[in-house]
């Protein structure tokens, strides 16, 4: 009976982070990625003892960063045909084997993961069944009223509301790794000031991610209080209850529980993954306004403006944040409606990450492909967004 009521209690907290993770965009289930009658959907890794599969039959097609990550890595490691028929795919990423493109090898699963990476930075609800309940009940209670203190990364550990990371992340001064901002001034006047600061933001969390995938900032490396400073972040020891000389870099992107060795091999992916993230949430016309453009012949979709998360209609928020018209059309047809979109963009990432190329070279790709600008000069304040 004791049982019983347990897991009675579990799918019915399930149910209702379900609809936490639907409104937030958090997917955070291990899923099996598929594409069907031209659209993308996914099934569960075992349907027994897997709460994910509960919550994902009431958040269904919402894997967005899940999929857009396949389609990434498909396109990188030169695997997208076109056509509905080549795309039927079934991408098992948690078991696939470690592959190499140029020069070095990945594994899918830990690139994933970094793309939860930005929701849910505390990497609360990394794992499966109760594991999965009992970080999901701690995700869920940051968007509850505010509390003095929410759960750290391990256990019985409570942290205050104003260093808590994963309160940082949705509700705070982290916006940026959504490609949001915290700016409150709304007005047409202050928009290049809104993405400038943004873009700054952004820029300096992608410097640090990119140089933590490349493996020029090691895993072992220790994350000290100036980085934090400059990364915006709040203190890590306190968020995952260590000491401050404890905290290396995995300690940030690799979850404990796993060995010193496996956390190491898992953090530089996972780094990729978050930037990733940055660069699908930019495209998100729930997360900033782009406008349609003919530049040097070819159609992109220009950064206009950045939404604050804080000033939204939540519910408006959660029906822009879904699958786009532009990325249904890429898988169903193969065909790219904006050159600068997350997956084109993605894949060249990666491929400089395997290049070790430069960040300044980086840099300015990113600022001159996905991350360009409107210009400031042509009229474009009633000109609508586009919206999917």
């Amino acid at each position: 009976m004791k049982t019983a009521s347990a897991f009675g209690l579990g799918v019915a907290f399930a149910l209702g982070f379900a609809d936490i993770a639907n409104a937030h965009q958090l997917s955070p289930c291990y899923r099996v990625l598929t594409y069907r009658n031209g659209a993308p959907h996914e099934e569960p890794v075992r349907y027994v003892g897997h709460f994910c599969a509960v919550v994902m039959k009431q958040q269904e097609r919402n894997a967005v960063h899940e999929h857009m990550t396949a389609a990434t890595i498909r396109e990188y490691r030169a695997a997208t045909a076109t056509g509905q028929a080549a795309l039927n795919w079934k991408w098992e990423y948690m078991v696939e084997p470690e592959w190499t493109v140029i020069g070095r090898s990945h594994r899918s699963f830990a690139v994933i993961f970094g793309t939860w990476w930005n929701d849910d930075p505390l990497m609360l609800t990394w794992g499966e069944s109760i594991d999965f309940l009992r970080g999901g009940y701690k995700v869920w209670s940051v968007f509850q009223p505010k509390r003095a203190k929410y759960a750290g990364a391990q256990s019985k550990c409570g942290v205050d509301a104003d260093v808590h990371l994963g309160k940082a992340s949705h509700l705070g001064n982290l916006q940026h790794l959504h490609f949001m901002t915290t700016e409150k001034n709304t007005d047409i006047s202050a928009r290049d000031q809104r993405i400038d600061i943004t873009m700054q933001k952004a820029m300096e969390w992608m410097s640090f991610a990119y140089q933590v995938a490349t493996g020029d900032i090691s895993p072992d490396q220790t994350l000290t209080a100036e980085n934090e400073a400059q990364l915006s972040l709040p203190s890590i020891a306190l968020n995952h209850c260590v000491n401050s000389s404890n905290v290396k870099v995995r300690t940030l992107f690799a979850r404990q529980g796993q060995t010193i060795e496996e956390r190491n091999k898992r953090t530089p992916d996972i780094a990729l993954g978050s930037m990733l993230h940055i660069l699908q949430d930019s495209f998100s016309p729930a997360h900033a306004c782009r406008v349609r453009r003919e530049v040097d012949g070819k159609r992109q979709a220009l950064l206009r403006d950045v939404e604050n998360y804080a000033l939204q209609n939540k519910h408006v928020h959660r029906s822009l944040d879904q699958y786009p018209h532009w990325f249904l059309e890429y898988l169903k047809t193969g065909h790219r409606l904006y050159e600068n979109d997350p997956i084109s963009v993605g894949a060249w990432l990666m491929s400089a990450v395997d290049r070790k190329l430069p960040w300044t070279e980086v840099e300015a790709h990113l600022r001159k492909t996905i991350f360009a600008r409107a210009s400031t000069a042509s009229n474009t304040e009633g000109e609508q967004c586009i919206e999917r």
